[in-house]
């Protein structure tokens, strides 16, 4: 059990670092191809869901974006981490 949740820790952590990593070199690379190849991202998840109780309102929803950056971050940090399962 230990070793799924030090991968799932490992997964998490990647997926912050990619859109960290990404978002710096959208700011650092200037306007090109390279940039948008780098940057260029796909979302997946859920829509917001609102639940509006008059008392209190509650929205869930669960949104991805991966980018190559983050992909590779990703790859990166779960090999290294699988030295620690």
């Amino acid at each position: 059990m230990k070793k799924f949740w030090t991968f799932v820790i490992a997964l998490i952590i990647g997926i912050v670092a990619g859109q960290l990593a990404t978002e710096l070199v959208r700011l650092a690379l200037p306007t090109g191809v390279v940039r948008d190849f780098l940057t260029f991202s796909v979302s997946f998840g859920f829509n917001p869901i609102t639940l509006d109780l008059a008392a209190i309102k509650i929205t869930f929803g669960l949104m991805f974006s991966m980018s190559i950056i983050g992909f590779l971050i990703i790859i990166l940090i779960v090999y290294y981490f699988k030295w620690w399962i």
